[in-house]
C-alpha cells in the first residue's frame, strides 16, 4: 500500500538519499503501522515525539491505510 510520510525538522535527514520532496512516498505492506514506516526510513523511535495521520494525532502503533499522510515530529526544544 502507498502512503506519504513527511518528516519534520531534524528528522528530515532521514529522507532517502537524493530526496528533495517534503513528502516521501512509501510502499508498505498491508497492515503496516506508523512505527513500520518510521523504521523503513531509519528514524529511531526515541527521536519521535508526535505523530499525525491525516491531521489526527495518533501513536506509533496506529495501523495505516492506503493513501494516508503521515507526519512525524521530533521533540521540540527552545526557549
Amino acid at each position: 500500500m502507498k502512503v506519504g510520510v513527511r518528516l519534520q525538522a531534524i528528522l528530515r535527514r532521514y529522507r532517502p538519499a537524493g530526496s528533495r520532496d517534503d513528502v516521501v512516498e512509501m510502499d508498505l505492506a498491508e497492515m503496516a503501522t506508523v512505527r513500520d514506516a518510521a523504521a523503513a526510513l531509519g528514524v529511531p523511535p526515541d527521536l519521535i515525539h508526535a505523530v499525525f495521520v491525516n491531521d489526527r494525532q495518533v501513536t506509533l502503533e496506529t495501523q495505516l491505510a492506503p493513501g494516508d499522510m503521515v507526519r512525524i515530529f521530533p521533540p521540540v526544544v527552545g526557549g
